[in-house]
């Protein structure tokens, strides 16, 4: 009876032993799909704290597939994503790369976690040598370079890695999945063990949410690309009657389904101003999200609007017309057009209208938004 396949998750901790300025927390997931590495790195970089969060999944081969970072340094958070067909030709953030052409393995230039990628795909026997060309992730500038890197291994858990552009050498001594125990004079493992499971609510946002538009969008994805990030502001309902109830809410927008759509999440009042003077006489209560994509085939973008609160689906299609965005739909056999208008790099207006009887449209609500992330 054949020996079933196993998924073996694992904990690291490393310490930068060549200036005390840094650590690294990573998580190792191999199966027989393939293999996962995340983690958190923390440094001193020029006095200042520099956070990176990182994540290369790779296939059986241990070939590098995809490569997630997210680097938080002196006040800016930068996001980098890398995705690899197995062969050579590299995209970045949904961009062909030909820098990176024919380079094999990722190399995060903070992480001592990296190394085992080249490693594990090459399965050296004793005393046989490598060279390679890596894609070099730099921090903090997060520029991707190709890096010709050499691999001896020089015993049974022992290898010697060399920059072939720079003549940097160190000795490596790792364990059975490649991760280095000792990256001698630069790096050391403090502790390691068994990974508790992930939780579930971090998977489904790592499933859901892209660190970028997909190269599919071309250049519509600008239309809609601004939004991303946080907004919050003075939301108004205007009643037939001529009355107007105003709360503060709250915006969020991202790059999901591998960025080929941008959702968002609508808020109102806004979870800070809930119980408090500044939620005001109140508009109506929503919590509900839009998902915005692309049709190629007729030019224009089709959103879904769900609010769980208020019972309201709404579909719209258009785009951009002039210095505004207008989408086009109908709610309960009345047309009704939604328009982004007063767009600048930290504000803008969203007005939702319905057409009467007589043709002429009614401003039901109107948000002015500030960005706030």
């Amino acid at each position: 009876m054949a020996k079933e396949a196993t998924t073996v998750t694992r904990e690291l901790i490393w310490r930068r032993v060549m200036d005390e300025l840094g650590f690294e927390q990573a998580r190792m997931k191999r199966g027989p799909e393939g293999v996962e590495l995340s983690g958190v790195i923390l440094v001193a970089e020029e006095r200042a704290p520099l956070r990176v969060d990182y994540s290369v999944v790779c296939d059986a081969a241990w070939r590098t597939r995809r490569v997630s970072v997210a680097q938080s340094w002196r006040g800016v958070r930068q996001q980098l994503t890398l995705e690899h067909d197995g062969a050579g030709r590299w995209l970045r953030d949904g961009h062909t790369v030909e820098a990176l052409e024919g380079c094999t393995d990722v190399d995060l230039g903070l992480s001592p976690s990296t190394n085992a990628l080249p490693i594990g795909r090459l399965r050296l026997t004793e005393g046989a040598t490598a060279e390679i060309r890596a894609a070099w992730v730099r921090f903090p500038s997060l520029d991707v370079t190709p890096a010709r890197q050499g691999y001896a291994r020089v015993g049974p858990a022992r290898y010697r890695y060399e920059s072939l552009d720079s003549g940097f050498n160190a000795m490596l001594d790792v364990d059975e999945d490649g991760l280095p125990i000792e990256y001698a004079g630069v790096w050391r493992r403090l502790a390691e063990g068994p990974a508790a499971p992930e939780p579930t609510a971090a998977r489904f946002v790592d499933a859901l949410v892209s660190l970028g538009p997909s190269d599919e969008l071309g250049d519509a994805a600008s239309t809609f690309g601004w939004l991303v990030g946080g907004w919050e502001g003075i939301i108004q309902d205007h009643d037939p009657e001529g009355g107007v109830r105003q709360s503060e809410g709250e915006w969020w927008f991202h790059w999901v389904l591998e960025g080929r759509a941008l959702q968002d999440v609508f808020i109102v009042p806004s979870r800070r101003s809930r119980g408090s003077a500044q939620a005001g006489p109140g508009a109506n209560r929503r919590y509900g999200t839009t998902v915005r994509t692309f049709d190629r085939a007729g030019g224009q973008w089709r959103i879904a609007w769900v609010s769980p609160t208020g019972g309201a689906i709404n579909r719209l299609d258009g785009g951009r017309e002039g210095d505004t965005l207008v989408l086009l739909g109908e709610h309960q056999g009345r047309p009704i057009r939604w328009s982004f208008s007063d767009i600048g790099l930290d504000r803008f207006t969203w007005r939702g209208e319905v057409q009467d009887g007589a043709g002429h449209w009614k401003l039901q609500s109107r948000f002015d938004m500030r960005r706030i992330a």
